[in-house]
C-alpha cells in the first residue's frame, strides 16, 4: 500500500510523487483491528471501541470544504455542520476542539488515552466503531501508529511524516485565508485558540464562541459553510509549482526528510 492511499486525495495534485509511491504498509497496528486493545504487553490497553480515537483533531478549512461539498452522509458531518452553526470553536482556519476538550485532554492520565469515552472524537462512528470523516480526517489521525512493522526506525518516519503533513496542512489553510483577505494579525489571532497550554477557569468549561467574537473573526464572512467551500476550491486548483511556493524551502526540506527516513525503515 502505498501513502496516497490513505491521504486525502485532494493532495495528490501536488505532493511530491516520491513521498505519494512511499510504502506504508503496517500490518500490526490497523485501525479495523485495533492491537492495542489486544496486546497486553503495552504498559496499558485501549478498550476496543474507543481504540486511539480519545482525541479531537483540528481539520483545516479546505478539508472542512471538501467534506461540506462532497456532503456524504455521515454522523461526523452531521457533528461538523452543528459545530459551524453553533459556534463552537469553528474558524476560517479550520474547526479546532473547543476549549473544555483541550482542557479535559490537557488533565487526563496517560491511561486515559484509549480508555476515557468522554474523550471520544465527535467524528466517531459509535455504531460502525470507526471514523466517518475517514477522507479528510486530520494529520494526527492519519500519521498516529502505536506500533509499527519496523520497529522504532518505522514509528520515526511517521513521526517525520506528522511533522511535514502538519506544516503542510497549516500552510495551505494559511494560503485559502490570504486569498479570502485574511491579515496575518487576523490568523494569529485565531491560532491563539489552537493548543491552548493555560486557561482561565471559564474557559475551561468553555464550549462555543460569543457571538460578538465569532463575527469579529470571521472578518465579515456570514455564510461560513459557502466559505470553507471556497477554501476547498482553492486547494484544488493547486499544482505543484504553486505547492511549493506556498511550502518554501522548510516544507522542501520537511518533504526530503520523509523520504531519507522511509528509507531508513
Amino acid at each position: 500500500m502505498q501513502l496516497n492511499v490513505i491521504l486525502p486525495g485532494i493532495y495528490k495534485n501536488f505532493l511530491n510523487a516520491s513521498v505519494l509511491k512511499l510504502s506504508v504498509v503496517e500490518t500490526k497496528a490497523t485501525c479495523d483491528n485495533c492491537l492495542r486493545s489486544r496486546d497486553k504487553r503495552f504498559s496499558y490497553t485501549y478498550q476496543s471501541h474507543l481504540k486511539c480515537c480519545t482525541f479531537h483533531p483540528y481539520i483545516p478549512n479546505f478539508a472542512v470544504g471538501a467534506l461540506l461539498t462532497e456532503n456524504l452522509a455521515s454522523p461526523g458531518l452531521e457533528k461538523l455542520k452543528q459545530k459551524i452553526n453553533s459556534r463552537e470553536f469553528a474558524f476560517p482556519v479550520g474547526v479546532i476542539a473547543p476549549f473544555e476538550y483541550q482542557f479535559k485532554f490537557l488533565a487526563k492520565e496517560e491511561s486515559d488515552f484509549g480508555n476515557d469515552a468522554d474523550l471520544l472524537c465527535p467524528y466517531y462512528d459509535i455504531d460502525k466503531n470507526k471514523c466517518s470523516v475517514w477522507q479528510y480526517r486530520g494529520v494526527v489521525c492519519t500519521s498516529f501508529y502505536c506500533r509499527s512493522d519496523y520497529g522504532q526506525d518505522g514509528l520515526k518516519f511517521w513521526a517525520v511524516l506528522s511533522d511535514y503533513l502538519s506544516y503542510v496542512e497549516m500552510a495551505l489553510a494559511e494560503e485559502c485565508l490570504v486569498q479570502l483577505d485574511f491579515s496575518p494579525r487576523d490568523l494569529s489571532d485565531q491560532l491563539l485558540y489552537l493548543n491552548k497550554l493555560d486557561f482561565e477557569s471559564s474557559e475551561a468549561v468553555q464550549k462555543t464562541l460569543a457571538v460578538e467574537v465569532d463575527k469579529k473573526l470571521w472578518n465579515g464572512y456570514e455564510n461560513k459553510i459557502e466559505f470553507y467551500q471556497k477554501c476547498f476550491a482553492i486547494i484544488q486548483k493547486l499544482d505543484r509549482n504553486q505547492f511549493k511556493e506556498i511550502i518554501g524551502s522548510q516544507g522542501i526540506e520537511l518533504e526530503k526528510e520523509v523520504i531519507d527516513y522511509a528509507k531508513r525503515r
